[in-house]
């Protein structure tokens, strides 16, 4: 009896056009726009490449900064260098296939080792360049003093200017890429988990006598509410889990989007999500006999409101709300997902991810149990 009535669920829902283009379609086609807005963005000013700049040198250059240029291009991977004449400095910089400039001209004994930069724009690439030469500017003027007062302290001078070189190392605390636009994904993932209001919402309207005929008869069975809710519930769990782990999938392995290499704690939080965006809905719709339409309504705008204070439409939305009203983020179903997910590829350990999903259970279950108390007095209501 069980299992029919869950089959049977099951097919009632994925009949439904509506549930299903909202559950299944909407968050690959939002996801695909997200994709193509941010796409050339994240290439262009998130991930950082190397900077592309001419070295011009002059016959009676010193070799020193040529030196430098070749271990930041090759080891430290900062800049790619041209080497070219002036002429074809100037039209590659013109043309914007090079940053700047490096013109290294007969050094002689001046101090700062006759190195100029040459740009034509300003920007980070350009900062990071002029901060280039004044690192090595600054070295040259130290080294050049040291030989004019203290020629014996020249060696030991430049192992103290190597070793300050070497005080920081590329690292990362996490294998998987991160970049602000990635939020913008959590908080999709997070709202097609919420999507399930409308399946919850239904559940709820299958025991309003005053909203369907089913549910009048549904009251007056001597059928355990539980009997009957508990199908149809674990049925749209089901859906609306597929639902997303198929949105998931899309994102991963179509768009590319790099969500962690953690894939199965990905999917037990898009399981969680929809457990509370099922239990959302049911309990908006187990409240008081208002009508389905107004009911609906109210489920729309929760999950709307979540998705936002998330920061599906805003930027950074989860970072400010932390910052000034942290209470949000704590009982926001939208925004544990968010974080939850955040912290599985963030942080080494499983305390952040742990907490996030307890949070979310113990909302599931709040939810669940309000609903069920309301839904257990429906038949003296309707009397």
């Amino acid at each position: 009896m069980f299992f029919r009535l869950y089959l049977y669920s099951i097919r009632q829902t994925t009949r439904q056009k509506l549930i299903m283009f909202w559950s299944l379609i909407f968050p690959i086609i939002l996801g695909t726009l997200f994709r193509a807005a941010f796409g050339e963005f994240l290439n262009e000013e998130v991930i950082f490449h190397q900077i592309p700049v001419a070295y011009v040198a002059e016959e009676g250059a010193s070799p020193a900064f040529a030196e430098t240029l070749k271990f930041l291009e090759e080891d430290s991977e900062l800049v790619e260098v041209i080497a070219s004449d002036s002429g074809e400095a100037k039209k590659l910089l013109k043309e914007e296939k090079v940053e700047g400039i490096y013109y290294s001209r007969e050094s002689g004994t001046q101090e700062s080792g006759n190195i100029t930069l040459t740009v034509t724009k300003q920007g980070m690439n350009q900062s990071i360049l002029s901060s280039i030469l004044e690192q090595y500017q600054r070295v040259f003027r130290t080294m050049h003093q040291i030989s004019r007062e203290n020629p014996a302290g020249i060696k030991e001078a430049a192992q103290v200017i190597n070793q300050q070189c070497r005080y920081l190392k590329e690292g990362t605390i996490s294998d998987t890429p991160k970049n602000a636009m990635t939020d913008y994904f959590y908080a999709l993932i997070a709202m097609n988990c919420l999507m399930g209001v409308s399946m919850g919402l239904q559940i709820a309207v299958g025991f309003k006598a005053n909203l369907s005929d089913l549910a009048a008869r549904r009251v007056v069975s001597g059928t355990s509410r539980l009997e009957m809710i508990l199908p149809d519930l674990l049925a749209k769990i089901t859906v609306q889990f597929l639902c997303t782990v198929f949105a998931v999938c899309y994102l991963m392995f179509a768009l590319k989007i790099s969500l962690g290499d953690k894939f199965g704690f990905v999917l037990l939080t898009t399981l969680v999500g929809s457990i509370v965006g099922i239990f959302m809905g049911f309990f908006i719709g187990a409240v008081g006999t208002y009508r389905e339409s107004l009911k609906e309504g109210v489920c729309i705008c929760s999950m709307m409101l979540s998705s936002f204070l998330a920061g599906l439409m805003v930027g950074n939305m989860y970072r400010f709300l932390e910052n000034h009203a942290p209470i949000v983020n704590r009982i926001n179903p939208a925004s544990l997902i968010v974080k939850a997910l955040y912290s599985l590829n963030i942080y080494e350990g499983y305390d952040r991810y742990a907490q996030c999903m307890a949070s979310l259970l113990v909302i599931a279950a709040v939810l669940g149990t309000g609903a069920f108390a309301m839904i257990r007095r429906e038949r003296y209501a309707s009397i």
